[in-house]
């Protein structure tokens, strides 16, 4: 076969009464069959002839998820129409959501915009799609014969960073994946897919809905507000239809683990493959998850992970199922340096396996292009029949991004702009090209940042902070900003003191903060955080701030203080001068990572001090000794009265758990744009 609807066709001829997908609307399962979804399809391509609506043209797809989806997305491909899916705009946020379709029909000049009566009502006065022609895809008549096309959709970015750009997916594409995807997955006759990521996602939809039609299997999906709603959902269908493959972000693994206590009822033995597709993956929320289900007969073999983007079609590397899934503990300085060395301690990366058949990854040098091999950290670039045909109506950004070649002439190879190594042969990320912050020299990603920070406070809201660099004298230093609720805080110098001391954890002083009401933070219509749009505003001054902290004093300022006859006067000021602060505000009973202290501060106090008292002083000893007052007692010879720093657990698993649902959605949809 070398389209999906010929496919179609076959399985239609061959089990016409095989079901073939049942979507969950509520506790209600709605069936289609392979001829009925044949037929579907075929009726909405004769209501697109009936339109004028030709092959080669356009159509956008504003569905919310459902079976109508489906056969709208089956039936352009019958007709040789371009499908555009988008997430449809909610009516009622359209101010936020409205802003990404507008962008997309921009884009891709849809011919029509097929959506049901609901979005074609909250639409009419649209400016941009108005004059749009509008269908609601029925019971068309129009004659038309199957279109042998090369392009199946266009698939859009997410627009994090600027406009989204339609990635060209063939059904070459879509067919050498599904094989790749089929690889070592354990999809046997009796196998049945399980998803509620949304089918306007790449792997929702490849994964989430062509497997089926690639194995010949059934697919049972539901929209992903109702696992928000109730999250049990996915464990009773899974149950229920002895669900065996289904895909989820992290978050959903741990909001899952949170919100579900009961397990009573709920019969996961027969599941195979949990996978777990979106960056970060976090251990410990796969361990909660494989804790909390492991009574209803959960293998912990079941989760793994993998990885991919839209403009690789969907999947690029895989972990083998039936091993638990890996992870790697990596030095951090190492890492600050791009090389991969593993300890005992340090920054815990997940691996996202292998590629398969043609598909081939490496690691290369963003710079230079050279070919970095293992134990290095580059960016990531991919090569082989997975590789989409690049971006719809923009060549210079496809030659780009599409077209690169190391310098031993190799390629051409997609150039994801993530951030990763190799080890063993597998794949491991490490953040993404663009966002990375070079601080003194040293790497920091801010995605490891915006999660240090999560939970420090009461008032922040979770997933909703962007580290960025801003630069102050010729040097970057990292600003934060971070949405709050007004009525948990309690005094704004308490927030950023709990901001500065969960960063000084991760190594670093910040140079600025800020705080912001909720809604404050640019993001996608889907969610996810838009940190050049903020760093943008951040520098204009338009992000209206609620509160901002600002390190005054810049490296190349600071000058060991003047010995004082008091010994904690004397670290006060060094202190003072090192973060920024008004000595005035420093408290010393106040542990040094609240007043923001990062690693490099530290051991700079530590030689300030041991210059001014003549004295050969112990780089740690900030470490154990965490407040002026303690290490005044230690260095006048007293007993300490502190052992060390204590560690500060992440309160995000607590967060997840006292989400609304709405936070909750955001959070999700936040992942699945990592997808």
């Amino acid at each position: 076969m070398s389209t999906l609807h010929a496919l179609l066709a076959e399985r239609a001829r061959t089990t016409p009464d095989a079901l073939a997908y049942t979507f969950l609307d509520g506790d209600v399962a709605v069936d289609r069959t392979w001829a009925d979804l044949h037929g579907r399809a075929g009726r909405i391509a004769g209501s697109l002839r009936e339109a004028g609506v030709q092959a080669g043209d356009r159509a956008l797809l504003l569905f919310p998820e459902g079976l109508d989806y489906l056969e709208a997305l089956y039936g352009c491909m019958r007709a040789g129409v371009l499908a555009v899916p988008a997430h449809p705009p909610d009516p009622r946020r359209l101010d936020r959501t409205l802003p990404r379709v507008h962008a997309i029909h921009r884009d891709a000049a849809p011919a029509a915009v097929l959506a049901p009566a609901a979005i074609h009502a909250a639409l009419r006065d649209d400016p941009v799609l108005a004059g749009a022609v509008r269908l609601v895809p029925a019971d068309g008549a129009g004659r038309f014969d199957d279109v042998e096309a090369e392009l199946a959709y266009l698939q859009y970015t997410s627009g994090s960073t600027a406009d989204p750009k339609g990635v060209m997916v063939s059904h070459a594409n879509l067919l050498h994946q599904l094989a790749d995807f089929d690889h070592g997955y354990a999809h046997t006759d009796d196998a049945v897919i399980v998803s509620w990521i949304p089918a306007t996602h790449d792997l929702g939809l490849v994964y989430g809905r062509y497997m089926g039609l690639f194995k010949g299997i059934r697919t049972v999906f539901f929209d992903p507000a109702a696992f928000m709603a109730r999250p049990r959902l996915w464990l009773e269908a899974l149950t229920r239809f002895r669900g065996t493959h289904s895909p989820s972000p992290n978050f959903g693994f741990e909001y899952a683990a949170r919100r579900v206590t009961d397990v009573s009822g709920l019969d996961l033995a027969h599941v195979r493959v949990l996978l777990n597709g979106a960056e970060p993956i976090r251990s410990r929320s796969e361990a909660a998850f494989v804790e909390r289900f492991a009574p209803a007969g959960l293998r912990p073999e079941a989760v793994t992970h993998a990885m991919g983007m839209s403009e690789a079609t969907a999947k690029i590397v895989t972990e083998p199922i039936e091993r638990r899934a890996r992870f790697l503990t990596v030095d951090p300085d190492a890492l600050a340096d791009n090389r991969a060395v593993e300890s005992d301690t340090g920054i815990e990366v997940a691996s996202n396996g292998r590629a398969h058949l043609d598909t081939v990854v490496r690691i290369v040098d963003p710079e230079t292009c050279e070919d970095l091999g293992e134990h290095r950290v580059g960016e990531l670039w991919v090569g082989g029949t997975t590789v989409a045909q690049g971006y719809w109506n923009r060549p210079e950004a496809t030659e780009a991004t599409f077209r690169a070649h190391t310098t031993d002439g190799a390629g051409p190879f997609l150039r994801t702009g993530d951030l990763g190594f190799l080890y063993d042969g597998e794949l491991f990320l490490v953040g993404r090209r663009k966002d990375v912050l070079i601080i003194r020299g040293q790497n920091h990603h801010p995605q490891d940042l915006e999660w240090a920070v999560d939970g420090a406070h009461p008032a922040l809201r979770s997933n909703c902070a962007a580290a960025f660099g801003v630069e102050v004298d010729g040097e970057e230093v990292v600003a934060l900003v971070a949405e709050v609720r007004p009525e948990d805080v309690d005094t704004v110098d308490a927030v950023f003191a709990a901001i500065r001391g969960r960063l000084a954890d991760a190594g670093l002083a910040p140079g600025h903060l800020a705080l912001l009401p909720p809604g404050g933070l640019p993001k996608t219509s889907s969610g996810k955080i838009r940190r050049r749009e903020a760093q943008r505003r951040f520098v204009h001054g338009d992000l209206g701030e609620i509160a901002r902290w600002d390190r005054p004093v810049a490296p190349g300022d600071r000058r060991p203080p003047k010995p004082p006859s008091d010994l904690r006067e004397l670290m006060v000021r060094a202190t003072a001068a090192l973060v920024g602060l008004d000595p005035r505000d420093i408290e010393t009973d106040q542990p040094f990572k609240e007043l923001g202290l990062d690693s490099v501060t530290a051991v700079e106090l530590v030689d300030t001090l041991g210059k001014t008292l003549g004295r050969e002083l112990a780089a740690t000893l900030l470490w154990d000794h965490p407040t002026i007052d303690a290490l005044a007692r230690a260095l006048e010879g007293e007993e300490p009265a502190e052992a060390g720093l204590p560690e500060t657990p992440s309160s995000i698993e607590d967060d997840v758990a006292g989400m609304s649902e709405a936070e909750a959605e955001a959070a999700l949809l936040a992942e699945l744009d990592d997808l």
